[in-house]
């Protein structure tokens, strides 16, 4: 092979080994980038659960549409958010199954918050609205029935009190005091002498204004008096279960990420060095190789030069440049040979130290020819 073929080779394995590690800096490049990605993600969830929470809040103190639709569109957003997120994880080979579950998880938790909103919209929002509304004129058409009946509107305004505590304190005990109260007022209406007319409008008006405020109290039980009582209870719990999932989801995604690029990371570094190590060998086969077949050459000049053999013959094992070198010397040592050779046989014929003149004027190796003949002649 001759060297320039070599040195090509030498020169394509440091060409293809910087090529291989630019593109194991670029596939670092792009799994860190990915890893931003999920990170964001990830972020994006984390954020997006927290929010999610205010606006159930919002909606549960201030009881306003406009919570309900920020909730909604929150939940969506966060869906779209799990099922990136999925995607991206699948890139990296690891498992989406903590993602479904939180998907699920998130749409049990938006199913828990409709049914509240609809029980709340049932209750009403203000005054003005459902069971509240209908309590209210329910209320007013009880009293317009009873009319001037002093006796009558002061135990109805008994009945409005519990009524009223009810709806300030939300507690079962002002139930059983509005029954009472009212049962005591719905029996003298009963047992009063007002014309048979009146009584029944009274009456009827009692049992619709009864009816409604145990609608609303039925509704406002099944709501939950507070946090932890009844759907409002099992809407907290919901909730607890989707921020565990997410935690669960951030922890195991973060250790799983954690681990890829570890192990890309290691890859990196041993496919770098075991590059670096091939370039290098290759490099160093090609230069010992021209190296050694130069000392080898140099040797055997020196050599030659220092002990005027011009028998000794230069060898080589290399096919490339150096070997036609060697070949080309060796050939021109053979004509040295022969131009001695029949110089001594001049030598019998002739003056020695003219031909030595003659050789002097015309040959470029006189003075090595000289002493040739010099210790030939001694």
């Amino acid at each position: 092979m001759l060297i320039k073929h070599k040195l090509i080779i030498g020169t394509s394995v440091t060409i293809v080994s910087m090529l291989i590690m630019l593109l194991l800096m670029h596939f670092s490049s792009s799994s860190l980038k990915k890893d931003m990605i999920i990170s964001q993600k990830i972020s994006n969830i984390e954020s997006g659960m927290l929010q999610l929470r205010l606006y159930e809040k919002d909606f549960l103190a201030r009881k306003k549409n406009i919570y309900i639709e920020q909730f909604d569109d929150q939940v969506l957003r966060l869906q779209l958010s799990i099922k990136t997120l999925k995607k991206e994880l699948k890139r990296f080979d690891i498992s989406g199954e903590d993602s479904i579950i939180l998907s699920h998880l998130l749409t049990n938790y938006q199913g828990f918050f409709n049914t509240v909103v609809n029980i709340q919209k049932r209750i009403g929002f203000d005054p003005n609205s459902g069971s509240h509304s209908k309590l209210r004129n329910a209320a007013r058409s009880a009293e317009e029935a009873i009319g001037n009946s002093v006796l009558f509107l002061k135990m109805m305004l008994e009945v409005r009190n519990s009524e009223k505590d009810y709806m300030l304190l939300l507690d079962n005990s002002y139930i059983a005091k509005f029954n009472e109260d009212f049962d005591k007022l719905y029996n003298n209406v009963q047992k009063s002498f007002l014309i048979e007319v009146k009584k029944k409008l009274i009456l009827s008006s009692l049992d619709a204004y009864k009816t409604a405020f145990l609608s609303l109290a039925g509704d406002q039980q099944v709501l939950g008096y507070h946090d932890d009582q009844a759907f409002q209870k099992a809407l907290n719990q919901s909730a607890q279960k989707v921020q565990l999932a997410q935690i669960r989801l951030v922890k195991k995604t973060n250790q799983a990420i954690s681990e890829y690029m570890n192990s890309i990371m290691q890859l990196t570094y041993l496919l770098f060095i075991l590059t670096l190590l091939i370039s290098i060998f290759v490099g160093w086969i090609v230069s010992r190789n021209i190296i050694n077949a130069i000392a080898h050459i140099k040797k055997s000049i020196m050599k030659i030069t220092e002990s005027n053999d011009l028998t000794i013959i230069v060898t080589t094992n290399n096919n490339d440049e150096l070997s036609d070198m060697a070949k080309a010397f060796n050939y021109m040592l053979s004509n040295f040979r022969n131009l001695l050779a029949s110089v001594k046989k001049l030598e019998t014929n002739s003056n020695t130290e003219q031909k030595t003149e003659k050789l002097t004027d015309n040959s470029f190796w006189s003075d090595f020819i000289y002493e040739e003949l010099s210790e030939n002649g001694s």
